[in-house]
């Protein structure tokens, strides 16, 4: 599959596909005729039925235009980095998976695509035009650890779900791409106020006057800023989402998976606070209201797909 920088849509693709060559198109003006002044002399000048095609009048070229000289031809992904479920719906297009469906159909298809791949598009630290994103809160680090687990078990469901045959097999594999691309942007993302906060926790106190309750956030802040974690820590918690996320069958699924993820990524990212420690509850309703956006997101996308089953 190559990516056509100028495909976003299968709706937009089809009306495209129905549109007639520019050499078929004809000038309904034509015959015409229209009087026109020239140094004070009158002309009447015929309309001609030919229409001309202007070609690189005020046109950038889409590689410019989306920021991919520098994308990696083995990296499918790093082509569309801020709208990746163009990526997926390209291929399915192609793969005239869409050809028996209507536009409404097709509309609910690519949102539901388009819902579960924008949380990890907005981790992505490469170039690139958002045409389409719906993510505004910037993610912290075990956010991203959540959401790549989450879409990746999301669209393999689409895929078992809705998919079969060859078509499936290349979905399978683009799935695979995805969770190649985003991997490692995952494990090593970090939101602005997580490496705010680690940098300051390295500062020795300063002797400023804080209210009790600033005293108590600088001293959690400062616990979470200094815990450190390995790359095995990471992809092992990953994992740990993503087996959750793969039991989900229905929706009553899903609310025992969310509150068990939840339990998990709390651990996770307090792992450096003992439970007897003062500041032990205050991280941890720290971070789950940092985190409350993103199992939003994917509650909510989850639950347009097993709506769709």
């Amino acid at each position: 599959m190559k990516i056509d920088l100028g495909y976003i849509g299968a709706i937009v693709a089809r009306n495209r596909a129905k549109m007639p060559p520019v050499h078929e198109i004809k000038n309904p003006l034509a015959g015409q005729q229209v009087e026109v002044i020239r140094n004070g002399q009158a002309y009447k000048l015929t309309i001609s039925d030919e229409i001309k095609q202007v070609q690189g009048l005020m046109a950038i070229p889409m590689e410019k235009f989306f920021h991919v000289e520098n994308a990696d031809p083995s990296d499918i992904f790093s082509y569309r980095p801020k709208d990746q479920w163009l990526v997926f719906s390209q291929y399915l297009y192609e793969s005239k998976y869409f050809d028996s469906l209507s536009n409404e159909e097709v509309k609910k298809v690519e949102s539901i695509l388009q819902h579960i791949t924008d949380g990890v598009d907005s981790l992505s630290p490469y170039l690139g035009i958002s045409l389409f994103g719906i993510s505004k809160e910037q993610q912290h680090s075990y956010e991203a650890h959540l959401e790549l687990a989450s879409s990746t078990a999301a669209l393999q469901y689409f895929s078992d779900t809705f998919l079969s045959g060859d078509v499936k097999k290349g979905f399978d594999q683009l799935i695979q791409d995805y969770v190649r691309h985003n991997t490692k942007i995952a494990i090593n993302h970090q939101s602005v106020e997580e490496r705010f906060i680690a940098a300051r926790a390295k500062i020795r106190s300063l002797n400023a006057p804080l209210t009790y309750q600033q005293s108590r956030e600088l001293s959690m802040t400062n616990k979470l800023g200094k815990t450190v974690y390995t790359q095995a820590e990471i992809e092992s918690v990953i994992k740990n989402y993503q087996e959750m996320f793969e039991s989900i069958q229905n929706e009553e699924d899903l609310s025992g998976v969310l509150a068990k993820a939840k339990e998990q990524l709390l651990s996770f990212a307090t792992k450096g606070i003992s439970p007897r420690d003062i500041d032990y509850q205050l991280a941890r309703d720290f971070v789950a209201q940092r985190a409350d956006d993103t199992f939003n997101r994917i509650e909510n996308y989850w639950r347009m797909l097993l709506q769709e089953k």
